[in-house]
C-alpha cells in the first residue's frame, strides 16, 4: 500500500497564504476602478475647460459656395450673433437655419467646426427657374417663387416670361412656375415664350420646329395635357389655339 500523507499541523500558513491573494485581487481589482474613475474626472475637466474657455471662442467665420449670396454678408452675420462664445457651444444645426431665415436665395447652409476658432460655411444657391424680363434686366425666380435677385441676361434654357400688360405679381409668377415646372423636359422646350396677365391668364408661343402657334393656356391646370393637345394641333396647321378647357380646345 502507498503511504497516506502526514497530516498538516496546526502552524500551517495556508489560510495566510489565502487572504493575501485575496487581499491582492481586491487591490488589483480597486486600483483598476480608481484608474477609470481619474480619466473620467480628466475628461470631465477638459469638457468643462473646451466648454468655457475663452482660448476656443469664435472669432472667425469662413463662407464659400454659392454666388446669389454675399459671402461677407453672411460671416458678419453669423459673428454678430455667435463671436465670442466657446466654439463647443455653438450649434452648427442652429446656426443653418439661421442663415437660411436670413438669406432667403440660399438653398443650403452647410455649417462645420474649421479650427479652435472657425466655423465654416459652405453655402448652396437657389435653383432660377424662371425669367422675368423687366426694364432693368431679368429678374430670376425659383421653383417655389422666391425672388433671386436681377441678373443682365437671362440664363440660357431658362423659361422668360415676358410682358403682358405690366410686372405680373407674386401669384402669377407661383402659377407660371407650377405650370413650366409639371410639363416633361421635351413639352417645356416647345414653348418658345410664356406670358401671363394673371394666374387666370397664362399663354404662350408654341414652337415645334414644324409649325408655331399662339396659345392660350387659362390657369395653371392640366398643363401636360394642354400642350400636348396645342401641339397636335399645331401639326394640323393651327396658329391660333385656346385650350384653357383641354377636353374642347378652340382654334382659328
Amino acid at each position: 500500500m502507498v503511504p497516506l500523507p502526514p497530516a498538516r499541523t496546526g502552524d500551517d500558513n495556508s489560510t495566510a497564504d489565502l487572504t493575501g491573494v485575496i487581499r491582492a485581487r481586491r487591490w488589483r481589482l480597486w486600483r483598476t476602478r480608481l484608474t477609470a474613475i481619474g480619466i473620467v474626472v480628466a475628461l470631465i475637466a477638459v469638457v468643462a475647460i473646451a466648454w468655457f474657455s475663452p482660448l476656443l471662442s469664435l472669432r472667425q467665420v469662413t463662407v464659400s459656395g454659392g454666388e446669389l449670396v454675399d459671402h461677407d454678408k453672411v460671416s458678419d452675420f453669423v459673428l454678430d450673433a455667435e463671436a465670442g462664445t466657446p466654439l463647443p457651444q455653438v450649434r452648427p444645426g442652429e446656426v443653418e437655419e439661421a442663415v437660411l431665415k436670413a438669406f432667403p436665395k440660399a438653398a443650403g447652409a452647410s455649417v462645420h467646426y474649421g479650427g479652435p476658432r472657425t466655423l465654416k460655411i459652405a453655402i448652396t444657391d437657389r435653383t432660377p427657374v424662371l425669367a422675368i424680363e423687366g426694364s432693368s434686366g431679368y429678374r430670376l425666380y425659383d421653383a417655389e417663387a422666391v425672388d433671386l435677385g436681377v441678373v443682365e441676361a437671362a440664363p440660357k434654357k431658362l423659361t422668360v416670361l415676358g410682358h403682358s400688360g405690366g410686372e405680373p405679381d407674386r401669384e402669377t409668377v407661383s402659377a407660371v412656375i407650377r405650370f413650366m415646372g409639371s410639363l416633361r423636359p421635351e413639352l417645356r422646350r416647345q414653348l418658345a415664350t410664356i406670358e401671363a396677365k394673371d394666374e387666370m391668364s397664362i399663354k404662350g408661343r408654341l414652337d415645334t420646329g414644324d409649325q408655331q402657334a399662339t396659345v392660350v393656356f387659362g390657369d395653371a391646370s392640366d398643363p401636360g395635357l394642354k400642350v400636348r393637345t396645342a401641339v397636335q394641333l399645331a401639326a394640323e396647321g393651327r396658329t391660333e389655339i385656346d385650350v384653357s378647357v383641354p377636353s374642347v380646345p378652340v382654334t382659328n
